[in-house]
């Protein structure tokens, strides 16, 4: 089974704007079977999308931003980028926000069902 490590989330500041960069990266580690599988035909997708972290009466988590999800053909590290505007990650009304990125390994042949999800660590922010 393929193994996602070294997950991790940067969000910085751009100055004279009120943009962010952001970048979140995955390392990917596929297993034999799945490489084999892969020079095949199989189709893996790394999904990754910026999560708002909510707890008790905040409601559920949050969904704040979806990335192009990319192809894997290889043991890789795989990163995800964006500037986008800072409001786009204020998800609490008032005080600091929660964010981590989500990333998500998906088959999309169902006889090699694969769904593997992983987070990176949360940044706290008044976005």
């Amino acid at each position: 089974m393929a193994y996602l490590n070294n997950q991790s989330l940067t969000i910085k500041l751009i100055s004279g704007t009120s943009n962010v960069d952001v970048i979140a990266n995955v390392d990917v580690s596929l297993s034999q079977l799945e490489r084999f599988l892969v020079s095949g035909g199989l189709n893996l997708k790394m999904k990754c999308k910026l999560v708002g972290s909510d707890a008790g009466a905040n409601g559920p988590d949050d969904d704040l931003y979806l990335f192009p999800a990319k192809t894997i053909i290889k043991d890789d590290v795989v990163t995800f980028s964006a500037i986008m505007s800072k409001s786009v990650l204020d998800e609490d009304s008032i005080g600091n926000d929660e964010v981590y990125a989500n990333f998500c390994l998906i088959s999309g042949d169902p006889i090699f069902p694969l769904s593997i999800s992983v987070n990176s660590p949360e940044i706290s922010g008044d976005f």
